[in-house]
């Protein structure tokens, strides 16, 4: 007759106060089903949670952007200096170059504004992306409407937090690329030397000022910090 039929049967009978549950439940196959559905407190973020994400995303972001720094070394030097000296030819090609003009200590050019770049980074995303779920998911949209919107949730939040990232880390990768590029001219100063050199060329070249010139690379940096952090955080919501 078209009908389906479960097996084995499920068999369900009332348990009892005082029975091997200690609470009205329905006993089934599967286990007890309660008659009161199951509530959980919801964490408290309190500041010292949002210190130690922050400083659980430094460590981590030092620890991996310090294994790439010599990758990046090579990129930039392809990018600013270009084919004409041999560097975008390949990789290897790339790191051979290094080596021979500036030997090993080369390939890890501007590891101290990569450091401290990657520092800021992971000591504001993090903390930043738990409290912008929370706000968003918890204290401006109903329950209902944020379980419907996880996703979308995830990726605002993510995207907010790699805002206040990159103006951190704008200032910082303008000194990596400057000291990478021409190491002669800036390693001797250091990152804040650095730092220093490229905030006063705001004022002398194009009437910037000197916050300009530091920030003058925060659109394209921000868009692609915004893209991979919106669709990082949303992998992470998703795999966990």
């Amino acid at each position: 007759d078209g009908s389906l039929t479960i097996q084995p049967t499920v068999q369900l009978y009332q348990v009892g106060v005082g029975e091997e549950f200690g609470q009205s439940a329905i006993a089934t196959t599967f286990g007890p089903l309660a008659s009161v559905a199951l509530t959980r407190e919801l964490p408290r973020y309190t500041l010292d949670i949002y210190a130690l994400f922050g400083l659980s995303g430094a460590t981590g972001c030092c620890l991996t952007h310090s294994i790439v720094i010599p990758l990046d070394v090579i990129k930039t030097k392809a990018q600013t200096v270009g084919a004409e000296e041999g560097y975008s030819d390949n990789i290897l090609a790339g790191a051979r170059r290094i080596l021979d003009e500036e030997g090993v200590s080369g390939l890890l050019t501007g590891a101290q504004a990569t450091l401290a770049g990657y520092f800021w980074y992971g000591l504001s995303v993090y903390p930043s992306y738990a409290y912008f779920k929370r706000l968003l998911g918890l204290d401006l949209l109903p329950t209902d409407l944020a379980v419907a919107n996880a996703n979308n949730i995830a990726l605002l939040a993510g995207a907010l937090a790699a805002v206040i990232a990159s103006l951190g880390l704008t200032p910082l990768e303008a000194a990596r690329i400057r000291v990478v590029a021409d190491p002669l001219k800036y390693k001797p100063l250091g990152l804040i030397g650095t730092l220093g050199v490229i905030a006063s060329e705001g004022e002398r070249v194009g009437g910037v000022g000197r916050w300009g010139a530091l920030y003058a690379g925060l659109p394209s940096l921000m868009t692609r910090q915004v893209i991979f952090g919106s669709v990082k955080f949303l992998a992470f919501e998703r795999a966990c």
